[in-house]
């Protein structure tokens, strides 16, 4: 789909991550008795990320989460990015000596303040009903316009003789001068 506006491929974008890890979360991997688990962490915890963002959070902060969850503190919150969601991105593996489980209870449990333990089922509830419940209108990405790419793909008068790719946005402001069209 090609968006007409920022915030439109944003709603995609959180759809897709929110239906994948429902998928992570519900189909057993071949050979094992587990599931995705990993992977739907990382896409939850990304959903998350965003929607701060477009809370008006502090950069980074997960502060999403709090609105979801009041209990949680500000270091709960900065210690669950810490020890999931910064491994997961960036090692391919959450904090040695914490866990993931698919079991019913509260999505986040601490040992001595420190996070140990996620549920991800109820995580994935816990960021669908903030999604669910997420005013569209915040949806508000921006771009810097030294940002956007040299040379934009050109959309207008394209064929649907080929398909297009999966998703795209026109650049909502023209472009700067010296880009190529």
């Amino acid at each position: 789909m090609v968006h007409q506006n920022l915030g439109s491929m944003a709603s995609e974008a959180i759809e897709e991550h929110l239906a994948i890890a429902e998928y992570c979360i519900s189909t057993v991997k071949p050979g094992s008795d587990g599931v995705y688990g990993f992977t739907a962490v990382l896409l939850l915890f990304s959903v998350v990320d965003a929607l701060s963002n477009y809370l008006n959070c502090p950069k980074n902060s997960f502060g999403a989460l709090k609105v979801w969850d009041s209990k949680l503190t500000p270091t709960q919150v900065k210690s669950l990015k810490d020890w999931f969601r910064n491994p997961s991105a960036h090692q391919a593996m959450i904090m040695p000596g914490t866990k993931l489980t698919l079991e019913e209870g509260d999505p986040f449990e601490f040992a001595a303040g420190e996070p140990s333990h996620i549920r991800v089922r109820p995580f994935f509830r816990l960021v669908s009903d903030g999604w669910k419940q997420f005013d569209r209108t915040k949806l508000t990405a921006t771009f810097h316009p030294e940002e956007y790419p040299q040379t934009p793909i050109n959309f207008t008068g394209a064929s649907t003789a080929v398909p297009m790719a999966p998703s795209g946005c026109y650049i909502p402001t023209p472009p700067r001068k010296g880009a190529k069209k």
